[in-house]
């Protein structure tokens, strides 16, 4: 198999984005693009010199692929169409609006024998992937999520908007599900009419605690992670590429002393909508790739945040 014959979806800011990875991949040919809006699909077309469709179907009778950038509340219906035509797909986090809607498009592109792969984009952070480099055995984990306050996005609720980066990291990293019975969450609307800050707290089976917070309302932008392991502690700021590692000396500690050596590392940043597109081509020509996340793992992240939005519109905490 030769070059991948390509076509996006959705011609938004993150589609345009797309547009412009898949056309500097020499594995791709980038056969059009999809958008509902006669004057994007304008700019867009004279922006890039590529077709531009005004018919899903139309698109899809020229591609073996398909990369999906529309609103989350329209991932499900697009991807079935998507799959039902016989085409692999790459669909925006998250994968679907609920968990069942997620388990009939992965129930599909197996079915099918199609790729299905879903961009949390996280899974490929440069410091992201350093950190598991270091294979730590957390026992608590924090994550901070603050975004500026954006339109794009509020189809659905800050769970599906920002913390399914965070809680599909924090399943990679623990390897494990949560207690299902145990998740406590707590939210609320602020602009939107959905949720748009939210707390959640996940107990895993192995005992580690992950507290996760995400906010769209937010006066400065921040996306970190931190992680107390057996011996050590990580804190990893996710925007900048820096690592600070702080690892036990001796055991047992001195009463009013902890004893550690630091380090503090930068991470040379990388591309990561570039590496989810080359994971999703290597995928689809059968090479093996670690770093992307398929429709089963994006699956178990629905599943979690099921849980927590019944939770939000029960009021229970």
């Amino acid at each position: 198999m030769n070059e991948i014959k390509m076509g996006v979806i959705g011609a938004g800011v993150l589609g345009s984005f797309h547009i412009d990875k898949c056309l500097q991949n020499p594995e791709v040919k980038l056969c059009g693009f999809y958008d509902a809006d006669p004057a994007r699909r304008r700019e867009i077309m004279e922006k890039f010199k590529i077709p531009g469709y005004d018919d899903i179907i139309a698109l899809l009778n020229e591609v073996q692929a398909v990369i999906i950038a529309t609103p989350c509340s329209t991932h499900h219906v697009i991807a079935r169409q998507c799959l039902d035509s016989g085409k692999h797909v790459f669909v925006e986090k998250p994968l679907a609006s609920s968990y069942s809607q997620g388990e009939e498009l992965v129930y599909m592109a197996d079915k099918r024998g199609l790729i299905l792969n879903v961009g949390h984009s996280e899974a490929f952070n440069a410091a992201f992937t350093r950190l598991c480099s270091f294979k730590p055995a957390p026992r608590f984990i924090e994550a901070h999520r603050l975004a500026y306050y954006s339109p794009r996005g509020t189809d659905v609720s800050v769970i599906l908007d920002l913390m399914v980066h965070d809680l599909q990291l924090v399943l990679r990293l623990c390897k494990e599900e949560p207690v299902y019975g145990r998740i406590a969450a707590t939210g609320v609307p602020v602009i939107s009419k959905d949720i748009d800050i939210a707390n959640v707290r996940l107990l895993f089976p192995s005992g580690c605690v992950a507290n996760l917070t995400a906010s769209r309302i937010s006066a400065k932008r921040m996306r970190k992670i931190r992680i107390f392991s057996t011996g050590g502690y990580f804190s990893v700021d996710l925007d900048k590429g820096e690592i600070e590692r702080y690892s036990l000396k001796q055991l047992p500690i001195s009463p009013g002393a902890i004893p550690v050596e630091s380090l503090k590392e930068k991470v040379e940043a990388n591309d990561a909508l570039e590496n989810e597109l080359q994971s999703f081509v290597k995928t689809i020509k059968g090479e093996k790739d670690c770093l992307g996340v398929d429709g089963k793992e994006a699956l178990i992240v629905l599943k979690v945040t099921d849980v927590i939005l019944e939770l939000l519109s029960s009021g229970s905490v």
